[in-house]
């Protein structure tokens, strides 16, 4: 097995059918069914089952697929790290970002960052922290901006700031509501958005003070809560960061201690790969040292 065969092998999945793949692939097609042959000798199994229009892979056929995206990403992503290594002038910095993560301090590092090194271009990775930390641990992206809770087993951590979750409701929807600091259980019985992330740590914190919520959804997108919350179904427990956002919603502090958020800039522990991200995870280091962290709300 070889990167060319799983970079064949990735093409027929995705374009359905041999003949497309070969046409991509700018390769005629007996060759590309040979090599699809060798690659099912190989490994003792069937990966496709060839119908009269399009192909469809097998379980064995599916699992090796995901395996050939990660191993052909590493592949990019080597040639990339190996190419920052001439300089850490010029480049590519992949960059986790979470979707609460647009914060003031990363634009003006970012700047900053642009002003010193203005050739290293940035490949930005979106997803929930959990995604970014095996991206991160796996070597696909170089730093990540990661939101507590999360392992720390094996990072090398700057904190930018600590915020506190919030709540935010509608303000047509639920016109009584006023800006103020509260604990869940003044919520009553308002039907309640959780970030999935937190929902453990908040119906923990309701057992603790023998509140019972009505949970209406829970989301996997903090700014799921927050559109579900503009659209008057219910109040949307997230980080105030991204609560803020919004200009339609009615704000609230919990206080909770254990409800607050940090948010990181990580690597992983000793990183010792492209020069652009140990540049940049060292002005990071600088600057958050010179700016303090905000306070909760």
């Amino acid at each position: 097995m070889d990167l060319r065969q799983l970079r064949y092998f990735k093409t027929i999945i995705e374009e359905g059918t041999i003949t497309g793949a070969a046409r991509k692939l700018h390769i005629s097609q007996p060759p590309l069914s040979s090599q699809m042959h060798l690659l099912e000798k190989e490994l003792g199994a069937l990966l496709f089952e060839r119908g009269a229009r399009q192909v469809v892979p097998t379980e064995a056929g599916s699992r090796l697929y995901r395996y050939a995206v990660e191993m052909l990403d590493l592949e990019t992503a080597a040639r990339e790290e190996i190419g920052t290594l001439k300089t850490g002038h010029q480049g590519v910095l992949r960059l986790g970002l979470v979707s609460s993560g647009g914060h003031d301090k990363l634009y003006r590092l970012l700047r900053e960052y642009r002003k010193c090194y203005p050739h290293i271009q940035f490949k930005v990775y979106e997803g929930n922290s959990y995604e970014l930390l095996e991206q991160l641990r796996k070597g696909k992206i170089d730093v990540s901006l990661l939101r507590s809770p999360f392992s720390l087993y094996g990072l090398d951590l700057i904190p930018l700031e600590q915020t506190a979750m919030g709540i935010g409701l509608s303000g047509s929807a639920f016109p009584s509501w006023q800006r103020r600091a509260l604990r869940l259980k003044d919520l009553g019985d308002v039907p309640l958005i959780l970030y999935r992330r937190w929902e453990k740590i908040i119906l923990e914190e309701c057992r603790k003070e023998k509140y019972s919520p009505d949970i209406y959804c829970v989301s996997d997108d903090a700014r799921t809560c927050r559109e579900w919350a503009e659209a008057g179904l219910g109040a949307a427990v997230a980080p105030m960061t991204v609560l803020r956002k919004s200009r339609e919603l009615i704000l609230g502090t919990l206080q909770e201690e254990a409800l607050s958020s940090d948010l990181y800039l990580a690597r992983r522990k000793g990183e010792t790969g492209a020069q652009s991200a140990l540049l940049f995870f060292r002005m990071a280091e600088k600057y958050a040292a010179m700016i303090p962290r905000e306070s909760r709300d």
